[in-house]
C-alpha cells in the first residue's frame, strides 16, 4: 500500500501544457524582442512571480486565443483556483492590463540601467546601443530606446525629481 495514496504526479508545465495553454499578447517589436530574450519563446515567466499572479487574476471561462502574425505567446501558468483547460481565455482589457505591467517592468529595467550607464559627459545614443545589445533588441530600436529613456528623465526633471545615480561627496 502507497504511503501517499492522494499524491498527485501531473506536471503543469510539460510541453503539451505549454502548447496548449498560450495567450497572445499585441507588444511593441523592442518590447517583444526584450520579453523574448529573458523568458523565452514562448514567454514563461517565474512560478510565483507577479506576472504570473497578474494573469491568473484575469483569467476566465472561454474561448482559446487565436494567434495573429507578430502576437507573443505568453504560457498560461497553472493555478489549482483556475485549472485548464477550461480557464484559458483574456479580455481585451485583461490582456492590456498585462501589457501595461510589462511596460512598466521593461521601463524600470530601462531606466535603473541607462541611468547608470550614462555619466553627464557621456553620450546617451551610445549607452542605448550597448543597452539593446545586452538585452537581446535590434540595433534599429536604440534610437527609440534613446528617445523613451530621454524623455522619461526629462518628465522627471520637470517634477524636480532627479533619479539619477550621485556620486557621494567625501
Amino acid at each position: 500500500m502507497d504511503k501517499f495514496p492522494y499524491f498527485c504526479s501531473r506536471k503543469p508545465y510539460n510541453n503539451h501544457y505549454m502548447e496548449n495553454n498560450l495567450i497572445f499578447l499585441k507588444l511593441k517589436p523592442f518590447i517583444r524582442q526584450w520579453l523574448v530574450h529573458h523568458f523565452g519563446d514562448p514567454v514563461k515567466f517565474d512560478a510565483q512571480s507577479v506576472l504570473n499572479a497578474k494573469i491568473i487574476s484575469v483569467l476566465t471561462r472561454g474561448e482559446r486565443d487565436i494567434e495573429c502574425e507578430g502576437d507573443t505567446a505568453v504560457v498560461i501558468p497553472y493555478s489549482k483556483q483556475k485549472e485548464p483547460p477550461s480557464w484559458c481565455h483574456v479580455s481585451q482589457a485583461g490582456k492590456k492590463f498585462i501589457i501595461d505591467h510589462i511596460e512598466s517592468i521593461f521601463l524600470l529595467n530601462l531606466w535603473n540601467e541607462m541611468s547608470a550607464m550614462c555619466s553627464e559627459d557621456s553620450k546617451i545614443q551610445s549607452a542605448a546601443y550597448a543597452w539593446c545589445e545586452m538585452h537581446g533588441i535590434d540595433i534599429d530600436y536604440a534610437d527609440i530606446i534613446r528617445m523613451r529613456y530621454y524623455r522619461e528623465k526629462i518628465k522627471m526633471l520637470r517634477k524636480g525629481i532627479d533619479l539619477r545615480a550621485k556620486k557621494r561627496n567625501k
